[in-house]
């Protein structure tokens, strides 16, 4: 949910404190012990697959960052997506919209069955 948000309100490159502190929370979810055990699975799960890079900005100095791919991580966004769906009162429809929303790009086109031969230009 919050990545079709990141589309909407953000520039789908930089996440900052604000966006993520614009994101609507409801009172019931602050309770919701499901999404904090979710949470951390999703935070272990996301540094475990990281991957560190380092690059040279134009003045000659070193920058390392950790990269990360939330693709790897996508079971456990699902469950978290249909947590939220259920304190949102989301249909089955939308949620499984919210799911697999704009997967072929998140995802990779293979990740559905199709072959390389199959991918458009």
């Amino acid at each position: 949910m919050f990545y079709n948000y990141f589309l909407a309100y953000g520039d789908c490159f930089h996440l900052g404190d604000r966006l993520v502190g614009g994101f609507p929370i409801m009172k019931s979810m602050n309770e919701d012990m499901t999404l904090v055990k979710l949470n951390k699975r999703l935070m272990q799960s996301l540094r475990a697959t990281a991957e560190d890079k380092t690059i040279q900005t134009r003045n000659g100095d070193t920058i390392t960052y950790a990269e990360y791919f939330a693709h790897k991580s996508k079971a456990i966004l699902d469950e978290i997506d249909r947590v939220l769906a259920f304190h949102y009162g989301l249909s089955e429809e939308e949620t499984d919209f919210i799911i697999n929303y704009d997967i072929k790009y998140r995802m990779g086109r293979g990740m559905l069955g199709m072959n390389d031969g199959d991918r458009e230009a």
